[in-house]
């Protein structure tokens, strides 16, 4: 915790794919399941159990993975690819208002809302608990990152539509509330 800040410059270093697996796993991993209540337990928590986010992640440098746009199936643990396409960084990039540390970035989380699984419950206050939901969310992201010597910065500006429509989302029922770029620390940030 002592160590977390927020980090705009990586090295060229790769993640392995057991590093993206921990992120993941910290960030949206489901513990366990209670089907009498419907709820699923995560790693982070979450207004009432709703955990109403989608991870999606633009891939740019993961051994033994492609470059693309990937969706995180967590009651799975697994990746599924969207779009296989290294244009897809650059693409994210600009939607971003050209943000470098996007375009360098190792991985850049995309975190996606699914208004519906909260606001059932809990009606108009469910938006405040969504966006503090995505902070709990891109938090552990950070502390987990500090642990493998991966430095995250998290992105608050960034053009919906044109990142919805990357991703291929659907405003109001899903839609892009916040993401964070990733990356190997380099040794200047040491």
């Amino acid at each position: 915790i002592e160590e977390r800040r927020s980090l705009r410059r990586y090295s060229n270093d790769s993640l392995s794919l057991v590093e993206l697996s921990y992120l993941l796993w910290l960030t949206q991993g489901v513990k366990s399941i209670d089907e009498k209540r419907h709820v699923t337990w995560r790693t982070v928590p979450s207004a009432g159990c709703r955990h109403p986010f989608e991870t999606y992640l633009s891939i740019n440098r993961v051994e033994g993975l492609d470059p693309g746009l990937y969706r995180y199936i967590a009651l799975e643990h697994k990746l599924a690819p969207i779009r296989i396409d290294e244009q897809v960084n650059e693409e994210l990039t600009q939607a971003c208002g050209g943000q470098r540390q996007v375009l360098t970035s190792a991985v850049t989380f995309i975190w996606a809302a699914v208004p519906y699984r909260t606001v059932w419950r809990y009606a108009e206050r469910s938006y405040r608990y969504m966006y503090l939901d995505a902070g709990h969310v891109c938090q552990n992201l950070y502390l987990a990152a500090e642990s493998i010597n991966c430095g995250v910065c998290a992105i608050g500006y960034f053009d919906d539509d044109s990142v919805d429509a990357l991703v291929e989302l659907t405003p109001p029922e899903m839609f892009v509330i916040y993401m964070a770029s990733l990356g190997k620390k380099s040794p200047r940030n040491e």
